[in-house]
């Protein structure tokens, strides 16, 4: 149906380098390479159906997404892989789907799934969907023989497919879709079972969300992982549409380059881009003198009108002489910014809606419920919350005694069901009976009330994980079993949330050591007044980093600060329970 509709039209962009503009591939060439891909996996042994998995191991391109649709072209299933997983967890997504071919980007990344071989013996396979480095392809290709793993390109593969076409076998809607394996608060990831009804529901759901917004053939940026059910989703969506997606060209930190060349119209985002983003507005406001200020309070003092009035428009003097050169730094073509993963600070959201010149809306969801369950209306100039349910699933409260909150009080665990809900975990019972309960609805974990304007605002979590701004989950409880041998540290306790992208730690020296350490160093003072001390707090950061780098912990997880407290944790001063665990 797409294709009859945009057939020539571009669908998948990407830059050969920073100096180039985009190239486009059409539907029509994009289904080609689909077909070929597809046709060249049933050619070396892949099967059709469910019963074969597919690795993706690339950031977002092309390839990544041609890939996936020759997955769904022959009913197979795609596992997404990225690099913050770990290796013990590739290993255990490797030999829990037995997986035998995966397509790789980066060498890195191809050596290290060559150094695992060993502990993942169905992996044959290895389609590199980049050329190599000349200086490490005869490295590769060597050490991969050792191992007896095949070294093929996408090249190749789509020559070998092209050369040996096979029909499709389409899926049908209970059919899987992908298996997005997704962090637990501790231990290995699980993989969450998202069925084709689950994508294309959600997929429509958001189409009727949107599609006042859109009056013709848009562009999205893509940019957001797509080995997360978030980023998919919405290219899914975009697909559905017709639109246009162009892939950044690989560094993030480059993604002004790839947003002026590209000019999108849809901009997905997480908080810590857009937090960002207005610490750079900020930055800029800050040197101007009383007159441009004073112009600038006045476009948001007009721009806080319309958004009060539930509508988003350019005005002809504020957005062509004010506002510009900000709204430029999205392309100056942006009409929509969902953003989603963790939840943004009200007070910048306020802003941004203001200054952007294009709708700004926060949606809430999770990988089982492919990401998005609930968004904000187009034009709501409310903030603090996440929205109402879409259309495609139902939302409930319900009671959470042990915290003291209540349905009948409006307030209680967010329960999903719907259409876009997935089956459960695979190979995992025990959890999915966790998450899912007799009736089917998942339980979120987080605590939400509805308030009084209709929508839904989260207030709480009932498990300890808690999610950074980037939309990475931490467990903290790992980290201070980590932290807490350091021999400076009595007790720790690590704490973060969506609105920052690192930790943070309270600490609670141990007074022993940290006394007989300042007698050696000629430090005076009481234990009070040595947690005052910065240069108590660098001895124990420096530990700190030394084990964080013993025990591999990932960049997000390592606390970037701590506040030394001179007092035990206690029962008596209210910090632990009458369990002897932390309060949180």
């Amino acid at each position: 149906f797409i294709l009859s509709i945009a057939g020539d039209e571009r669908c998948l962009g990407y830059r050969v380098d920073r100096q180039s503009p985009y190239q486009w591939v059409s539907y029509e060439e994009a289904d080609q390479a689909a077909t070929e891909v597809g046709s060249a996996l049933i050619e070396l042994g892949e099967n059709h159906g469910q019963n074969t998995f597919i690795g993706i191991y690339t950031i977002n391109s092309v390839e990544w997404m041609t890939t996936a649709l020759a997955c769904h072209f022959h009913s197979m299933i795609y596992v997404p892989l990225y690099d913050t997983l770990g290796e013990p967890a590739i290993v255990h997504i490797i030999n829990q789907t037995s997986l035998k071919t995966i397509f790789v980007d980066k060498p890195e990344n191809v050596l290290c799934l060559i150094k695992l071989a060993s502990q993942v013996p169905t992996l044959k396979r290895i389609i590199l969907t980049k050329q190599l480095p000349s200086d490490k392809n005869t490295e590769i290709i060597n050490k991969a023989k050792e191992v007896a793993i095949e070294i093929m390109t996408y090249t190749q593969l789509r020559d070998l497919g092209r050369s040996k076409p096979v029909a499709h076998h389409p899926p049908t809607p209970d059919d899987m879709f992908e298996i997005c394996y997704t962090s637990g608060t501790t231990g290995l990831p699980k993989g969450a079972m998202l069925t084709h009804k689950n994508v294309v529901c959600l997929a429509q759901a958001a189409t009727e969300v949107f599609s006042p917004v859109f009056t013709e053939l848009e562009t999205i940026i893509s940019y957001l992982p797509l080995a997360h059910s978030y980023e998919q989703t919405i290219e899914l969506y975009c697909l559905c549409n017709g639109f246009k997606i162009g892939y950044f060209s690989g560094d993030v930190r480059q993604l002004a380059d790839d947003l002026a060349a590209l000019k999108p119209t849809l901009m997905p985002c997480v908080p810590r881009l857009l937090n960002r983003m207005y610490d750079n507005i900020q930055a800029t406001i800050r040197p101007l003198n009383s007159f441009k200020r004073f112009l600038f309070n006045q476009a948001l003092a007009a721009k806080s009108h319309d958004v009060e009035k539930h509508r988003i428009k350019r005005h002809m003097i504020w957005d062509r002489f004010v506002l510009k050169r900000i709204q430029q730094r999205l392309g100056g073509r942006v009409k929509l910014i969902v953003s989603g993963a963790a939840p943004l600070s009200p007070p910048i959201l306020e802003f941004l809606k203001r200054v952007c010149g294009a709708y700004v809306v926060e949606g809430y969801g999770q990988t089982e419920c492919c990401g998005i369950s609930t968004c904000q209306m187009l034009g709501d100039p409310t903030t603090g919350n996440i929205g109402v349910p879409l259309n495609c699933n139902m939302i409930k409260l319900a009671d959470v005694p042990d915290m003291q909150y209540f349905a009948k009080d409006n307030v209680g665990e967010l329960c999903i069901k719907g259409a876009n809900v997935f089956k459960g975990y695979f190979n995992d019972e025990e959890k999915t009976r966790e998450a899912l309960d007799s009736e089917g609805w998942l339980h979120t974990g987080d605590v939400a009330r509805w308030v009084p304007t209709g929508q839904i605002q989260i207030v709480d979590r009932k498990k300890h994980m808690f999610k950074l701004s980037q939309g990475e989950y931490v467990a903290p409880e790992r980290i201070e079993n980590i932290y807490i041998h350091s021999k400076y540290i009595a007790q720790v306790f690590v704490y973060g949330n969506g609105y920052k992208s690192f930790t943070v730690a309270i600490i609670v020296p141990d007074a022993e050591v940290l006394e007989k350490y300042a007698r050696e160093k000629n430090i005076t003072g009481n234990m009070e007044e040595l947690c005052k001390k910065k240069e108590i707090k660098d001895l124990i950061l420096n530990d700190m980093k030394q084990l964080e780098k013993a025990n591999s912990l990932k960049g997000f997880e390592m606390s970037k600060d701590i506040y030394l407290h001179p007092e035990l944790f206690s029962i008596e001063n209210n910090l632990l329970t009458p369990t002897m665990k932390t309060k949180r």
